[in-house]
């Protein structure tokens, strides 16, 4: 299924009749209900078969395609995720350390639209998952499982369920895994009343209680003391997926944004045309943009080099959901009054959906502290930024034109190279001192010096970010540096596609937009200073629009 398709099996999302738009969507909101038919249209369609290998039952191509369906059907609505996918998390564990047997069984559910849940976290100790208390004890045949997971999706709905309990005292090690049924009525086994959230309303967020449950030998999945080695590493393909949820609301956001600012007259001009709000708009623009083409990368960087993705995935995630929560709030400043009307207004409260939604997809794989503190540890570990091992800089130009040529077929997608700590070089930084000279080249020739100014500074700060690392504050110096440097890996990114754009999609103002953003939050400064650069992207964004076309470098149609 193309994005296309997809966008036509489900119609007008501004049809205040039809079952699949934003009328409905938000109806679904404030009842608190889970979007049954929606995800069943879905479900008929196929959709939840695009994460499922073939030898599943399932369909998937590639993460690149795959973000873009679940991108395009999110931004009618962000519940289509969990309603249809929250078993990928599951799924992926299964597929690095399950036996054929469990991994048999986990498809059938899946593939037939079932679900199978992910109980990893608990509420007394959130991100700290070494504290962590429910427990797998040994008993003949087995052992018994005792305590509480918190937040488990669709865990009132699941058949079955990926749970995470301690079989050891201290340490990582400490941790295994095991796939369980969960028949209606199971024994020893309580299942709470969804938690509310802000955000997601509807879907099914459950507490499991468990005392005492009896746990089959044969339910381990691999070995003892495995468990957190195989979420951490599957947590990196979720980061991939939750990154479409964020570029769904933000482009939702946008066009009611658009057709506000457009219509809405202020003495002789239209919003749109008032410096202010135009300033804002384009500011929403280009964070939209660059979150778009860092996400791209990463979902096709996955499959190029897994074994550097703990660090690729961290900064794109990091990117994409700050980003987005910008363009979210600039947009807000734009509707101004408009954006906190529970039923009137710009998409009758859809944008206070899109608000909530984003703010819960921010955090569902991990918190923004933990995702930057996961690849603070790595960056020393790093043996370059800028390319001057020849060797490396080869290796990474390579991988870098296979990324972002977005006509070059990827290779397939290999989880059992996914690591824990990347222990080579960021191609995407690697690469850049030998992509930039011919981007530079062609802005000169083309008198697009504002751009070409971006791309110099851009590399004078790749390459003096060594020099940073080393004299970093303990304290608070990896986190922020962590920060710094996702940033300057997504601007590379803008640049590299640039250079491999053979259509020149990726325009000189797209990118200068694009940079002038990312460039400013990297200094953490407000992008608003860059305004020059900025206020193309306004321009930019109303064209694809009004040809109604996805905020993307990706020519996809909308219905």
């Amino acid at each position: 299924m193309s994005p296309e398709e997809l966008e036509r099996l489900l119609g007008d999302p501004y049809d205040a009749a039809g079952p699949y738009g934003f009328a409905a969507a938000v109806a679904r909101d404030e009842r608190d209900a889970f979007p049954e038919e929606l995800c069943a249209a879905l479900r008929e369609a196929g959709f939840h078969l695009d994460y499922l290998p073939a030898e599943w039952g399932g369909r998937f191509v590639s993460f690149d395609h795959s973000m873009l369906l679940v991108r395009t059907a999110a931004r009618r609505d962000l519940n289509v995720m969990p309603g249809t996918m929250f078993g990928i998390t599951a799924a992926t564990c299964l597929a690095l350390h399950g036996s054929p047997e469990q991994r048999k069984h986990a498809a059938e559910i899946l593939a037939r639209g079932g679900a199978v849940g992910f109980a990893l976290s608990e509420a007394d100790h959130g991100s700290d998952l070494l504290a962590n208390t429910a427990r797998l004890t040994p008993v003949d045949g087995g052992w018994e499982l005792s305590g509480e997971k918190w937040m488990v999706g669709l865990g009132r709905r699941c058949e079955a369920v990926y749970l995470v309990a301690r079989t050891g005292e201290r340490g990582p090690g400490a941790f295994s895994a095991v796939l369980l049924d969960l028949p209606e009525g199971a024994e020893r086994c309580e299942r709470s009343p969804a938690v509310p959230a802000s955000g997601m309303r509807g879907i099914d967020f459950a507490h499991l209680r468990f005392d005492r449950f009896p746990v089959p030998a044969d339910a381990l999945v691999g070995a003892e003391g495995q468990a957190l080695e195989s979420v951490m590493k599957a947590q990196q393909v979720v980061r991939v997926m939750s990154m479409a949820g964020s570029l769904g609301c933000a482009d939702t956001a946008l066009r009611l944004t658009l057709d506000f600012a457009a219509e809405r007259r202020v003495g002789r001009t239209t919003v749109l045309r008032s410096p202010y709000p135009r300033r804002e708009v384009a500011v929403a623009s280009a964070a939209l943009l660059a979150a778009d083409a860092v996400a791209l990368a990463a979902a096709r960087g996955i499959h190029v080099a897994p074994e550097v993705f703990s660090v690729w995935g961290c900064a794109a995630k990091h990117v994409v959901a700050e980003s987005t929560e910008d363009a979210l709030r600039r947009c807000g400043t734009v509707l101004a009054t408009r954006a906190v009307l529970r039923t009137e207004g710009p998409g009758g409260g859809l944008f206070q959906k899109l608000q909530r939604d984003a703010a819960i997809v921010r955090v569902i794989d991990t918190s923004t502290l933990a995702n930057l503190r996961a690849f603070a540890a790595q960056l020393p570990s790093l043996r370059h930024f800028g390319g001057e091992d020849r060797d490396g800089a080869d290796r990474a130009l390579a991988e870098v034109r296979t990324v972002f040529d977005l006509s070059a077929p990827l290779p397939p997608y290999a989880p059992d190279r996914l690591d824990l700590t990347a222990r080579g070089h960021d191609p995407v930084t690697a690469a850049l001192p030998h992509t930039s000279p011919d981007v530079l080249a062609r802005l000169t020739r083309d008198g697009e010096l504002t751009a070409a100014d971006l791309v110099t500074r851009l590399l004078t700060a790749v390459g003096g970010f060594p020099a940073e690392l080393a004299g970093a504050d303990r304290d608070t110096g990896p986190a922020d540096l962590a920060e710094r440097y996702a940033w300057l890996h997504a601007a590379a990114c803008c640049v590299h596609l640039a250079w491999a754009d053979a259509h020149a999609t990726f325009t000189p103002a797209w990118l200068g937009a694009c940079l002038a953003y990312l460039l400013a939050r990297a200094d953490g400064t407000d992008p608003r200073r860059e305004a020059a650069a900025l206020l193309p992207a306004a321009d930019l964004a109303a064209q694809l629009h009004a040809a109604n076309r996805l905020f993307s470098v990706l020519p996809v149609h909308l219905a």
